[in-house]
């Protein structure tokens, strides 16, 4: 397996329920701030000065939260902008990932957990939680999917926690080594199919 973890401090409300979601992910491996590097569990480990070698060792990509799709905010209707008409805030606050070689393709599972408050209407409800899985090499999407959460706001935190896990994140081997796992919130997104790399002609499990 290869297999490492990106995630960040929990923030102040987080529930043991939500962080239990990513820590299973990454069972045995130490824990990172988002958006630093992290060690890769390969074969063998290729000298710095050799690219070439070092490009064809497969990766477990990083998993990051995209930066502008932290947050988003859920308005009354017809009040879009108002900050006095918020009636709730979502927000992603960790992701994690590890991830397993067969055949050709890096298969991760990716989590993320998150928040949703209530604004200063102080709404109750079921609330959609969008959130947007990618894997992203250069300029070209390799995998996304949309996945839809549902969480009840109830006094009296008037807050709850959500958290998902996407099992099925397909990367080319070939190029996982400069991918990069993207975690965010979508609330234009619609909900599509993912896409996937093509499959291995004969898959099987690859040791680290």
């Amino acid at each position: 397996m290869i297999s490492s973890v990106s995630f960040g401090r929990a923030a102040k409300g987080m529930s043991a329920a939500a962080a239990l979601v990513l820590a299973g992910l990454t069972s045995g491996c130490g824990d990172t701030s988002i958006g630093s590097s992290f060690f890769h569990m390969t074969p063998e480990a290729p000298k710095a000065n050799d690219d070439k070698q070092f490009a064809a060792q497969p990766t477990c990509p990083n998993a990051e939260i995209r930066y502008g799709t932290e947050a988003i905010q859920l308005f009354e209707p017809g009040k879009q902008g108002d900050l006095s008409a918020v009636r709730f805030q979502i927000s992603v606050q960790r992701a994690a990932r590890d991830c397993d070689q067969i055949g050709d393709n890096i298969i991760a599972r990716v989590g993320a957990a998150g928040r949703v408050i209530a604004g200063p209407k102080g709404a109750t409800g079921k609330v959609s939680v969008p959130v947007r899985i990618a894997a992203v090499n250069g300029d070209k999407v390799i995998y996304s999917a949309l996945k839809v959460v549902e969480v009840d706001v109830a006094p009296p935190d008037f807050g709850a926690d959500w958290s998902v896990v996407d099992e099925q994140v397909t990367i080319p081997a070939a190029i996982s080594n400069d991918t990069i796992i993207y975690v965010g919130l979508d609330e234009k997104g619609k909900l599509d199919k993912p896409t996937k790399a093509a499959k291995s002609k004969a898959p099987k499990t690859v040791k680290p």
